[in-house]
């Protein structure tokens, strides 16, 4: 109810700007801004507290802190000037949440090392050039009971790469260093049906990510701090819809 609320409050406020004129990208980033604050101030206090801490915010399409780039500068394969060795940057990924709202980002040149630190669990897909798919997940061994969660993982440049979140109700808190540093110069983003084009033989998986329902992995204890123990409305341990704090998302992205 208090995502349904949210979702209200945005429609409203958009209303409001369309009678007073189209509000820039700026007022618009400001205005979501302050109103997700306030939802996570009543939902999820500790995501907000923890956000504030390392100072991550909404910065060019993705939630993060702010970007830190190596002053020593190298010279790496397939480069011809010397570049800055590497770049790093504090990121969260919400709930139920998919890529960066959808899109699978290829990077020419650098390797991008991502590390877990708090929160829900994450599965990264990766994509060769050649169509080979690979799943890693991201988060804690100890969550999962078939202990095949990593820490850290790395996704080789010239990669396509998606995240999944694991979680319905934890956002995941972690960190990439791209190696070299990141260049938005060479970085691609595509959709799933971009990515259905140039992979047919993996249709299938490209129209599950492009769908909100949260796909549960085997072993994996979602409600691991929860003393009640929260009981699965659908009675299975395979795909489920959003529930808990995101409860009712699912019925904003029917088609």
């Amino acid at each position: 109810m208090k995502l349904i609320a949210f979702v209200c409050l945005c429609a409203l406020v958009a209303a409001d700007e369309e009678q007073h004129g189209e509000p820039t990208a700026p007022q618009l980033a400001g205005i979501l801004t302050n109103l997700y604050r306030r939802f996570l101030h009543t939902a999820a206090p500790k995501q907000l507290e923890m956000q504030d801490a390392l100072h991550i915010e909404w910065r060019q399409g993705k939630m993060a802190g702010p970007p830190f780039r190596s002053t020593v500068k190298g010279t790496f394969q397939g480069i011809d000037h010397d570049v800055p060795t590497f770049s790093f940057v504090n990121s969260l990924i919400t709930p139920a949440q998919k890529g960066y709202f959808g899109r699978w980002t290829m990077h020419e040149n650098s390797d991008l090392l991502m590390t877990y630190h708090y929160g829900g669990s994450v599965k990264i897909h990766m994509m060769t050039e050649s169509g080979i798919h690979k799943e890693v997940i991201l988060g804690n061994p100890a969550y999962h009971k078939d202990h095949n969660a990593k820490f850290v993982v790395m996704i080789p440049h010239g990669t396509y790469a998606i995240f999944e979140s694991l979680s319905e109700d934890e956002s995941t808190f972690h960190s990439y260093v791209a190696i070299p540093a990141w260049d938005p110069e060479h970085s691609h983003y595509y959709t799933e049906k971009e990515m259905e084009a140039k992979f047919p033989a993996h249709s299938e998986l490209f129209d599950e990510l492009d769908h909100p329902q949260v796909h549960h992995e085997p072993g994996y204890d979602e409600n691991r701090f929860d003393s009640h123990g929260d009981e699965d409305d659908s009675g299975s341990h395979g795909h489920r819809g959003p529930r808990g704090r995101f409860a009712g998302l699912k019925k904003f992205f029917k088609h």
